[in-house]
C-alpha cells in the first residue's frame, strides 16, 4: 500500500505539464525544480494507546507502563517539486519502530480486552509509518522570500503488540499466565496551515511551517499537529547540508464502545540530512 500511494503521487506529478514548464533558474544559480532531503532523525516519542479498553482506564503509556525507550534513531526522506512559480509539492516518509523485552509491569493494564497484571514480564513492540504530502501556494514570492498557505494529506500506519508471561497470586492461589495481544490500524490524515521560506544569503535558506486540523467523525475525535523549522546550507550547486526541528502529533479518540486501536502518538526531535538539488 505504501509503494502504491507513493507511486501514484509521483507519477501524476511528473506527468503534469506544469512540472515540465517550471523554471529551474534562480537568482543564486541553484536549481529549485526538484529536491531530495534524506538523513538521520533523533526522535523523542510519546505513545499512549488504547485497544479494546475504556477511555482513561484502558490507556496504556508505552514509555512509562511498558518500559519502551522514549528516544530512538531512525531515517526519513522527503522530495520537493516546484510545479510553477507559486506552486510547490512535497512528499515525505518517516518510519519509527521500537521494542522492549522482559520488562516487569508495575501496574495492571488493560490491552486487547485482557488484564495484564502487575508483576508479569512483558515484551512489547510498536511501530508507525507516516507518509505525508504537502501542497504549498506562495501567496507572496520574490527571489529571496516566499510565504503562503499549506494543505497536507497523508496516511499513518500504526501497530502495537504486548506479550506477557509469569505467575500472579490471587484468592484462589497462584496462577501462570501467558498473554499475547496485537493490533494495527491505518488512517488517512490531513491538516491545513502555512509556510515561510527565506534566503538570507546565496547559499543559505531558512524555513518554517505549521499545520493543524481537528475533526469529529461519528463518535470519534481526530487531530493532527505538524510543524517544523530548519535551515539548509548549500556548499555546491547540487549538494547541501541541513538541520531542522520536527514535531508531529496524531490523536484518535474513539468512542467508549469501540474495540479498535486508538490513542495518541507524538514524536519530535532534530533531523540532520543531506539535500540534493536537481
Amino acid at each position: 500500500m505504501r509503494a502504491v500511494i507513493a507511486g501514484v503521487l509521483a507519477g501524476g506529478l511528473l506527468a503534469s505539464p506544469a512540472f515540465a514548464q517550471s523554471s529551474s533558474g534562480t537568482w543564486n544559480g541553484l536549481s529549485d525544480r526538484f529536491q531530495i532531503d534524506t538523513g538521520y532523525f533523533r526522535i523523542n516519542a510519546d505513545t499512549v494507546l488504547r485497544y479494546n479498553g475504556e477511555q482513561g482506564s484502558g490507556d496504556v503509556d508505552f514509555e512509562n507502563d511498558l518500559g519502551i525507550d522514549e528516544q530512538a534513531d531512525t531515517f526519513w526522506v522527503e522530495a520537493t517539486w516546484r510545479l510553477g512559480r507559486r506552486h510547490k509539492l512535497k512528499l515525505g516518509y518517516t518510519k519509527l519502530d521500537r521494542d522492549r523485552a522482559d520488562y516487569t509491569l508495575q501496574r495492571d493494564i488493560t490491552w486487547g480486552g485482557e488484564t495484564y497484571d502487575a508483576g508479569l514480564s512483558a515484551s512489547t513492540s510498536t511501530g508507525s509509518d507516516i507518509l505525508g504530502g504537502y501542497y504549498r501556494f506562495a501567496l507572496f514570492r520574490n527571489d529571496r522570500f516566499e510565504i503562503g498557505p499549506t494543505i497536507g494529506v497523508g496516511y499513518l500506519w500504526l501497530n502495537a503488540r504486548v506479550q506477557a508471561t509469569g505467575t500472579v497470586s490471587g484468592p484462589g492461589g497462584s496462577q501462570s499466565r501467558s498473554l499475547d495481544e496485537r493490533a494495527s490500524t491505518g488512517s488517512i490524515t490531513g491538516a491545513v496551515g502555512g509556510f515561510a521560506q527565506a534566503w538570507p544569503a546565496k547559499r543559505l535558506t531558512v524555513y518554517a511551517d505549521y499545520l493543524y486540523i481537528k475533526v469529529t467523525p461519528e463518535d470519534s475525535e481526530a487531530s493532527v499537529t505538524d510543524w517544523r523549522a530548519g535551515a539548509n546550507f548549500y556548499f555546491g550547486r547540487h549538494v547541501g547540508l541541513g538541520a531542522e526541528y520536527k514535531h508531529y502529533q496524531y490523536s484518535y479518540d474513539r468512542g467508549i464502545l469501540a474495540s479498535e486501536l486508538g490513542g495518541e502518538v507524538t514524536y519530535e526531535g532534530f533531523q540532520l540530512f543531506v539535500s540534493f538539488l536537481f
